[in-house]
């Protein structure tokens, strides 16, 4: 997606600030999980531990709470969804953000319109907060 951005840079984008804010990841680890998943073929949690000056267990927990911490947060809205306690503009909404994450996960498409569309929906869910 971004990975001609330094991770540095791309995590002060203000739209990058303020997911990380309502999100249930912190810097962190969302630096962890970057550095990893951006980091090529050669990238290892012992070179990601250097970069943060961490340990390499603690590189590779941060990776791990954060890919959970995603996965649980997946889960509840699947069951929020599905016990219809979640508002159905709010599921629409996430349904549609769903489908563009997903082309732009794969490259599909007007890469900037996308972008537009999921920052507009962000905006509009902040709403009905």
């Amino acid at each position: 997606m971004s990975r001609k951005v330094p991770v540095e840079k791309w995590l002060r984008s203000p739209f990058v600030r303020t997911l990380l804010e309502l999100s249930h990841l912190d810097e962190r680890i969302l630096k962890t999980m970057l550095l990893y998943h951006w980091g090529g073929d050669g990238i290892t949690f012992e070179k990601i531990a250097r970069r943060m000056n961490i340990g390499q267990p603690g590189a590779w927990k941060r990776w791990r709470r954060g890919r959970d911490a995603i996965i649980r947060s997946f889960y509840t809205l699947e069951l929020a969804i599905y016990a219809g306690v979640l508002e159905p503009e709010v599921a629409e909404l996430l349904a549609q953000d769903l489908q563009d994450l997903a082309a732009l996960a794969r490259a599909e498409g007007d890469l900037e319109e996308l972008r537009r569309r999921i920052e507009r929906r962000a905006l509009e869910l902040l709403k009905l907060r």
